[in-house]
């Protein structure tokens, strides 16, 4: 099998490849000539080009793409505190019952989940038939398929609690809805961990280069500990049963050892993780290239106006973001000792701030400018004042080489960057380790997991144990594990997940930004079209010199930046007069009313005609 690659486009990718790189499948069309609507030809079973394009496929439909930031329904899931944009529904209390469709919205291959499962299943059951594959490869390919049929059950456990629970082929039969009811809860998860063991079971430890994308051994047991981790975690377990925590624990600390047995690890630079590709730390990942049908516009989104020809200003960091990130020694800002300055607020932080928050003057080499300087103050020329919502851009998935033009994607020529979307890595095996040690007593442990992550970030070991000691008996070293969390996964979509599994929606407050702006005798924008005012500094238009004023300001000189800006900053909400609540009921989403048609499949409690318990 070749190396796959998953995105939007991959009804045409299929056909390339089977066109050009699965020329020893015989009579390749008519495998996927469906006469039968209740199923596929059998034939697909006896060629193994044929099973590793529908495994494809598969990978294709169900690994997650790169998150775009907006207020679409499934931009629920990476909507927090800590950027704009998002699902207004969510952080409004105005979803219902229909908000969140993820379970599918009609019968479609691309709009129901359960044609997923459909075809994890007929794959697991045609593979078993089949006399033309050799062992090994039944091996290797069912243990993909165990992988990704229980990856799709988690997602949608995750969010409804327990579903419809469907292991056999069936007929596609009332629009695709499932003819079963809904299976507790337990019995989900205990079904997610079993196809979890069953693909660890078949996987290779690595694959071949050729082959990057393709789920190993040690993936598979990580997400067997993070779905455990899930079980155990107070969305699921209010009454937090010690059982589960242990559980959790011991499948986590298991995958830690095998993923490190295996090769996997933290790579050197924090940095990196996003600009290059295949690393050790990658886990779970999307592939893209800059060529046509596989590419990704993310970076031309992510980067400000001045830096790019189309929309941008996506991912913006929240002034709630900023303030999360501990000092360099690790110290939070609010302790004592951390000699944190509000007014330079940059200086002296978790170096992770710095590959994450582009902030006023801040030193950003876009487009391979090595000197240039972000500016992002109230009326700044460069950049539109829409684009500036939060005060803040975000660096993590810019590669400051590209310029303008080639970091846009355009899907009829390609370009853009070609970055990999990583949805999991081997820090969050850390991390979901950790947060288990902790919860079952092992305090010391927990810590040294965290202290890996943080040196890894470049945090210095200081007079607190690179903050750690402040950390004293468990309910503390929960809070800073989950300060640790937003920081080490900032901008990547998982502070939602992470807040709905340990019941701290109520930790979402208004999402604030942070505006800086120029002091009397220094102006933003162009000069006026009756020439410059006299006494007035125009920091925006070069001098006789063809030097910008701005960049002569020294930010790190308390002196230099307050002659210049109003400092602090202002402060404000980017809700307007909206107001943040989220009930409580959003733990377990309603069923999206497509899919609850059948009187047997019952609706989440809470919601309107809600019966079924999702803690069960």
């Amino acid at each position: 099998m070749k190396q796959i690659k998953y995105t939007g486009s991959f009804i045409l990718a299929a056909i390339l490849l089977l066109s050009t790189t699965l020329s020893s499948c015989k009579k390749d069309a008519e495998f996927f000539d469906i006469k039968d609507p209740q199923g596929i030809d059998s034939r697909i079973w006896e060629d193994e080009g044929a099973v590793g394009l529908f495994l494809n496929r598969t990978y294709g439909l169900i690994i997650p793409q790169w998150p775009a930031p907006g207020t679409a329904p499934g931009n629920i899931h990476i909507t927090s505190d800590e950027m704009n944009g998002g699902n207004t529904g969510f952080l409004y209390g105005t979803l219902v019952e229909n908000s969140v469709t993820d379970l599918g919205t009609g019968n479609g291959i691309t709009t129901n989940r359960y044609f997923d499962i459909r075809r994890c299943n007929l794959a697991l059951e045609g593979i078993d038939s089949s006399k033309a594959i050799s062992d090994a490869t039944k091996r290797s390919l069912k243990g993909q398929f165990y992988f990704l049929r229980a990856y799709v059950y988690f997602r949608m456990v995750s969010l409804y609690g327990g579903i419809p629970l469907v292991l056999k082929v069936q007929e596609l039969t009332n629009e695709g809805i499932p003819t079963t009811p809904r299976s507790k809860t337990s019995e989900c998860i205990a079904a997610i961990v079993r196809d979890f063991d069953s693909a660890a079971a078949n996987l290779p430890a690595t694959w071949p280069a050729a082959e990057a994308g393709r789920i190993t051994r040690g993936t598979a047991l990580a997400m067997k500990g993070k779905t455990l981790l899930y079980w155990a975690s107070p969305q699921f377990n209010p009454t937090n049963i010690a059982s589960r925590w242990e559980d959790a624990y011991q499948a986590n600390k298991t995958a830690y050892d095998q993923c490190i047995a295996d090769g996997y690890g933290l790579i050197a630079r924090y940095a990196d993780i996003f600009l290059t590709e295949d690393h050790r730390e990658v886990m779970i990942v999307r592939k893209y290239t800059t060529t046509r049908d596989w590419g990704t516009n993310i970076e031309a989104i992510t980067r400000p106006s001045s830096e790019s020809p189309s929309g941008s200003g996506s991912f913006q960091p929240t002034w709630n973001l900023v303030q999360a990130y501990t000092m360099a020694d690790g110290l939070p800002i609010t302790h004592a000792s951390s000699g944190y300055n509000a007014n330079q607020f940059w200086q002296n932080r978790d170096p992770r701030f710095d590959a994450t928050i582009a902030y006023n003057g801040a030193l950003w080499a876009l487009s391979g400018k090595a000197t240039r300087r972000q500016w992002q103050y109230n009326g700044v020329i460069d950049e539109t004042s829409s684009s500036i919502v939060t005060g803040f851009y975000n660096r993590r998935f810019c590669n400051t080489t590209l310029t303008p033009t080639q970091a846009q994607y355009v899907s009829s020529t390609g370009g853009g960057s070609g970055m990999d979307w990583v949805e999991m890595r081997f820090a969050e095996v850390i991390l979901n380790l950790a947060e288990c040690a902790n919860e079952t007593g092992r305090l010391a442990e927990a810590k040294n997991y965290v202290r890996t992550i943080r040196q890894r970030a470049g945090i210095a070991a200081g007079s607190f144990d690179y903050g750690l000691s402040i950390a004293t008996d468990a309910a503390s070293m929960r809070n800073l594990l989950l300060n640790e969390r937003q920081i080490e996964f900032a901008m990547e979509g998982k502070r939602y997940a992470d807040l709905r599994r340990t019941r701290n929606l109520s930790l979402i407050a208004a999402r604030q930004s942070y505006k800086l702006a120029p002091k009397s005798p220094y102006f933003a924008g162009a000069l006026p079209g009756s020439g410059p005012v006299a006494g007035r500094i125009y920091l925006d238009v070069p001098n006789a010199l063809g030097q910008r004023p701005r960049d002569t300001v020294n930010i790190n000189n308390l002196a230099s930046y307050t002659t210049v800006f109003t400092v602090p900053g202002t402060v404000a909400s980017i809700e307007g007069s909206n107001v943040i609540s989220i009930p409580s009921k959003y733990y377990f989403y309603a069923l999206p009313n497509w899919f609850s048609q059948n009187f047997f499949i019952e609706q989440t409690q809470g919601w309107v005609n809600g019966t079924f318990d999702p803690l069960q």
